[in-house]
């Protein structure tokens, strides 16, 4: 594999898929190198699927990000017929404490133009979510936030930018590389790449790929999310998202129903040392279990389907690390935390801007900006045929989902 391209694109998770549709359609030749046999793997396969307006976060790249993202995203979803769920979100309060950071919250989040952000009273809230628990004391409603399909979004990106001359190659580790004053050699398991520049969207592995290049941008430390899946059939439970009150220690547990209507109760967070996807703690189980009891105590009653885990890329600060190197002709794209669905739309423009406007460097190809419509398939047994191709989902929840798809046909 002895190949040149404007962009070498290192990592194929749902910002990896982003930045590489991005460029292509704009006409970039670039390669998608990913070191798993599947795309959508790792941190990208173990997210809540939801698509926030960003109402909660504070002014920072990755706010500019989920902006950027809000102005398109919808349509690409409604091109692509991805299923998608307004259902919005509401935030509950249990205490005093909790009921006296409302104004806060809606201040900041008209702050960053969520305007439509609704102060419920005990009333209004008990008749938009009627099984809470009923010791709530009053409750906030967005009506922005959203729920996705988390693995076929970003496989459907893939997808349009490999129809556009994009080349995707899975096992494909990336070795050592280096700058040569024009252009990046890349050694990795399938042979050399020769790229004019690249972009590291590595995810977990970020901070080593940076390292193979000599740069020390930012540091990963892993941290570890567990959801359980309920049946579909406690769907009535709840009408949207339900929200705790944000601690100094983090968003806490959430209980919101998937595109598919499954409930789902999560994610924890706790910091690990390891980078693969960590087992099933039972202590934890039991703590999203309590979660469920204190919030929707009848959704105990339900069975549940599948519980999983997945890791998020934390670092070292609370934003994203976007970042370029113009002479070398580098893009970091690091930290993309638990909002990357929700902002790979705006990550993957501002990536196109460093590398038109910063890095300056000319797309080989004619732009096609026009979207198909591609043609979705559900199988039997774990399995997505998009186009002509099939592929296996790695995301739990869109397994679960496209699952419950096909035995409606």
């Amino acid at each position: 594999m002895d190949m040149n391209y404007d962009v070498a694109v290192i990592g194929g998770g749902v910002v990896g898929c982003a930045v590489t549709f991005e460029l292509t359609r704009h006409g970039f030749s670039c390669l998608l190198l990913e070191k798993n046999s599947t795309l959508v793997s790792e941190a990208s396969a173990g997210n809540s699927g939801m698509l926030h307006c960003g109402f909660d976060i504070k002014e920072s790249t990755e706010l500019q990000c989920i902006q950027k993202s809000q102005a398109h995203v919808f349509d690409v979803l409604n091109t692509f017929s991805v299923p998608l769920q307004r259902i919005g979100a509401t935030m509950v309060a249990w205490n005093d404490e909790q009921l006296q950071k409302f104004p806060h919250v809606v201040k900041h989040a008209n702050n960053v133009g969520v305007e439509d952000i609704q102060t419920l009273s005990l009333s209004d809230l008990y008749q938009k979510e009627p099984n809470l628990n009923r010791k709530a004391l009053g409750g906030l409603y967005i009506p922005g936030e959203c729920v996705t399909d988390p693995w076929l979004f970003p496989m459907l990106l893939m997808n349009d930018a490999r129809h556009k001359g994009a080349k995707i190659f899975t096992d494909s580790l990336l070795e050592s590389c280096h700058w040569d004053d024009k252009r990046w050699m890349l050694y990795t398991t399938q042979g050399l790449v020769k790229s004019k520049c690249i972009v590291n969207t590595a995810g977990l592995y970020g901070d080593i790929v940076d390292k193979l290049a000599g740069k020390n941008n930012f540091s990963i430390h892993p941290r570890k999310g567990q959801f359980t899946i309920y049946n579909k059939s406690s769907s009535h439970l709840i009408n949207s998202s339900i929200l705790p009150v944000p601690s100094d220690v983090g968003k806490g547990v959430i209980v919101f129903r998937s595109v598919y209507d499954n409930v789902i109760v999560g994610p924890t967070a706790d910091q690990v040392e390891r980078r693969v996807r960590p087992p099933i703690d039972d202590n934890l189980s039991h703590r999203l279990s309590t979660v469920a009891m204190e919030t929707v105590p009848s959704l105990l009653q339900y069975k549940v389907d599948m519980k999983y885990t997945g890791l998020r890329p934390a670092t070292e600060i609370k934003d994203y690390v976007i970042r370029s190197d113009n002479d070398k002709n580098w893009v970091t794209v690091g930290g993309i935390r638990s909002t990357g669905l929700s902002g790979c739309l705006g990550i993957a423009e501002m990536v196109r801007d460093f590398v038109q406007e910063d890095i300056r460097i000319e797309p080989s190809r004619g732009s096609c900006l026009v979207l198909d419509k591609p043609d979705v398939k559900s199988t039997t047994h774990g399995t997505v045929v998009i186009d002509t191709t099939e592929f296996t989902i790695t995301h739990p929840l869109s397994m679960v989902g496209h699952a419950g798809q096909h035995s409606k046909l």
